[in-house]
């Protein structure tokens, strides 16, 4: 007997098409949340400048032990948002906030 001869597979002909594939996805009725409590809450994004009012520099002077003790009372990463915040504070005349501020140690 005579053996049938099969044609050798391609790659073109293992792909399937997007339709097939979305045809055979098994479709679920639920769908999987993620766990709340082990989920970190997202960063509030940060503000962006207003274009009609661009960002300029303000630079003092100021002594080294001064420095110091603003970077003991707030961290060094966190010195300048204290600074801005008590200062723009203080140019409002908002006692309250600078209280705030100066209460946790961050703006």
């Amino acid at each position: 007997m005579a053996k049938k001869q099969t044609k050798p597979a391609t790659k073109k002909d293992s792909k399937k098409t997007q339709s097939e594939q979305k045809a055979k996805a098994p479709k679920t009725a639920e769908t999987i949340t993620p766990d709340p409590i082990t989920t970190a809450p997202a960063p509030e994004p940060a503000q962006k400048p207003d274009a009609s009012d661009p960002i300029c520099v303000f630079a003092f002077r100021l002594l080294r032990s001064e420095r110091d003790l603003i970077h003991k009372a707030t961290g060094s990463g966190k010195a300048t948002q204290f600074v801005k915040g008590v200062v723009v504070a203080a140019a409002r005349g908002d006692l309250d906030a600078i209280k705030a501020i100066i209460e946790n140690g961050t703006a």
